[in-house]
């Protein structure tokens, strides 16, 4: 029960992390991140059933997922901040590197 509780407990923020991402960073970028954290949350669910300590590993890189995506969606709001408000697009910089 508690391993589905702390599922959905995490859902809204995954799937508004992985939409901001998407939509401000990368699509592709972000739906990558988004099966590794499925995947994560798959190993999760299975050391959960077998043993308490087996699920660190599963849990750990859904979170670090989470924090990567949370990331990616502030660099790309401030990309669209800094591009609208001050014509200043770091991405088209970067490119020219």
């Amino acid at each position: 029960f508690s391993c589905r509780q702390n599922s959905l407990e995490f859902y809204p923020v995954f799937i508004i992390t992985l939409w901001v991402a998407g939509w401000y960073f990368n699509q592709v970028f972000a739906t990558c991140l988004g099966l590794v954290y499925i995947y994560a949350r798959h190993r999760y669910f299975w050391g959960y059933s077998e043993a308490p300590k087996k699920r660190i590993t599963g849990f750990r890189l859904s979170l670090g997922v989470l924090a990567l995506l949370a990331v990616l969606g502030a660099v790309g709001i401030t990309n669209s901040f800094l591009d609208e408000y001050l014509d200043l697009n770091i991405a088209k910089k970067l490119r020219h590197f």
